[in-house]
């Protein structure tokens, strides 16, 4: 069951298939977060919700579609957060508009990523704002994990200083059959929005990267498959673009770009902010770039 299908982002049916603490057609849905949290509860009850995400993942069976929904969050955790069981839904549900207003997981002490998907990654998450103090990513992907990860409705480096919003560059492959998708990867990234060795049939889609100090997806290769798309994506700079600055592309394989949108504030639109070394290069479409325009009829 994905995020965007669930009746509300925020509320579940009392007694959801006749089994408490049971997700629609799934398995366990435990709470995390919020007033009263505690390890020592069992957690499937909202009003009783445990205080880390660990204890919740610890509770999760490998294949089961187990929920995790994080009403609100202290940072209880010790970071990352490891997100081993396959099948695993983390769902942060911050203050009821997972658009908007965001659960924000901050990666405090000793620098971390806010999540590292470890040997299974089978999972999704969304509807967190995260942010890791600069120099780590929000997700990393521990190399060679061949994950397949529904990444959607999250915030990276909006609300505070991070490395890269996504890192899975190892000896691959780390990126098969994902989706990241309706994501803002923010203006205070120190470095790229998604930085992705091996990619086989990931798709990226419909992401919004604001200024950054790297590219907005830099990929670096695939291993035996196909890219997949990078379908819709919108990526502004509040200066000029250098080339590649949008998306760069590195000996990756039979992918599909379209419908990209580059807009920048600069002075310099002749660069061209998507770069493709591959050989040969990928399937390139209708893809946009150019200075930011003032709507006729405005100041």
């Amino acid at each position: 069951m994905s995020f965007e299908g669930m009746m509300s982002p925020l509320v579940l049916p009392a007694d959801p298939g006749g089994i408490q603490g049971r997700s629609p057609g799934a398995g366990l849905a435990l709470y995390v977060g919020g007033s009263g949290a505690s390890d020592n509860h069992e957690g499937s009850d909202p009003q009783f919700p445990k205080s880390t995400m660990d204890a919740a993942l610890a509770l999760c069976v490998n294949g089961r579609h187990d929920f995790i929904f994080v009403q609100d969050y202290w940072a209880n955790d010790s970071f990352p957060v490891v997100v081993d069981k396959q099948c695993a839904h983390i769902i942060g549900l911050g203050h009821g508009n997972p658009i908007g207003i965001w659960c924000l997981m901050y990666a405090t002490g000793t620098p971390a990523a806010c999540f590292s998907v470890g040997t299974h990654g089978y999972c999704e998450i969304a509807g967190f704002s995260m942010i890791t103090g600069g120099s780590d990513p929000c997700i990393t992907i521990a190399s060679g994990n061949e994950c397949k990860i529904h990444v959607h409705h999250c915030a990276f480096g909006e609300h505070g200083a991070t490395q890269d919003g996504i890192l899975a560059v190892g000896a691959g492959p780390e990126f098969n059959q994902s989706l990241i998708e309706h994501n803002i990867f923010g203006h205070q990234l120190t470095r790229d929005g998604l930085r992705i060795g091996n990619p086989t049939w990931t798709w990226i889609m419909h992401n919004l990267f604001r200024a950054y100090g790297g590219a907005g997806i830099n990929i670096t290769g695939n291993i035996g498959g196909q890219l997949g798309g990078i379908i819709g994506n919108k990526f502004y700079k509040d200066a000029a673009f250098a080339k590649g600055d949008a998306i760069t592309l590195s000996t990756c394989a039979n992918g599909m770009i379209d419908d990209n949108h580059a807009m920048e504030d600069g002075a310099n639109p002749g660069i061209n902010p998507y770069l493709d070394t591959s050989s040969p290069i990928n399937a390139w479409g209708v893809n946009y770039s150019g200075n930011v325009v003032t709507y006729p009829g405005t100041s």
